[in-house]
């Protein structure tokens, strides 16, 4: 099995899923802490707009639904903002008018539907080396973000209006913190795709709220938790021949449902 990680694509495969795995979950906090559940739907479907549009016109599919996805969400953000109204209403007519206008696309320009919807299941062993150092470098942005920034997103998680009162500029730190959580959608998708986008976002985070007792456990332990699903994941499914998002989506949902009746008990 080892011999397996000189090939070249399962090598860019476990580099993928190491550093995805450690610092994905940082937004999976976010996403949990802000309520902003919706979002990564209206995400999802962003990606596929972007793969749609990058499709008809032979641009790079990881650049356009990365970039397709931010100019959503600074929409979403500043439409929500001005009428005053929840995100995850904005989120909802976006979601519907993304995959309306990628349909679209795809009729008009006789875009193959099957290669826009193989963004549901992502493309790991597919990644080319440079979009390997582009989740790299995020990642590395990611973490950095979370260490310089600490003291401000643990008051603009306890009070939005408080940490504002206290000298925090929550609208740059909210604005921050969503279009962070839109590149990782976008790159996870690439990733593991949109079906299995959960297991590397939220199920860490979530199985760390059962235990963790404060911030700095909470984020420490989901990404402690997020890189042990992907490497055991890794390697679990070159040993069963599953697809490795597969694996690592039933490893961290058991590792829920035992914790979950560990905590009931």
């Amino acid at each position: 099995m080892l011999e397996m990680l000189t090939l070249s694509p399962i090598a860019k495969g476990l580099i993928l899923l190491v550093v995805a795995g450690f610092s994905f979950p940082l937004t999976g906090v976010y996403l949990l802490r802000l309520n902003l559940l919706p979002l990564r739907f209206m995400l999802m479907h962003g990606t596929i707009l972007g793969g749609a549009i990058a499709l008809a016109f032979s641009l790079n599919t990881f650049v356009a639904t990365i970039i397709t996805n931010l100019i959503l969400v600074l929409l979403m953000t500043k439409i929500s903002r001005s009428l005053r109204s929840d995100a995850g209403y904005i989120s909802t007519f976006f979601m519907v008018i993304s995959v309306s206008l990628a349909f679209i696309l795809i009729y008009k320009c006789n875009v193959q539907a099957k290669d826009t919807l193989a963004l549901l299941w992502g493309s790991l062993y597919a990644s080319t080396w440079p979009e390997v150092c582009g989740v790299v470098v995020f990642a590395a942005l990611l973490i950095a973000f979370q260490v310089v920034y600490y003291r401000q997103l643990q008051a603009f998680f306890f009070d939005r209006e408080i940490a504002y009162t206290a000298g925090v500029n929550e609208r740059a730190l909210y604005y921050s913190i969503v279009l962070l959580t839109a590149m990782t959608v976008a790159m996870a998708m690439k990733i593991i795709g949109a079906l299995l986008l959960d297991a590397l976002l939220l199920l860490p985070a979530l199985i760390t709220t059962f235990f963790a007792g404060n911030m700095r456990q909470v984020i420490v332990w989901s990404s402690l938790l997020g890189g042990f699903f992907a490497i055991a994941g890794f390697f679990l499914a070159l040993l069963l021949d599953i697809p490795a998002s597969s694996a690592i989506a039933a490893l961290a949902s058991i590792s829920f449902v035992i914790i979950f009746i560990i905590k009931r008990k």
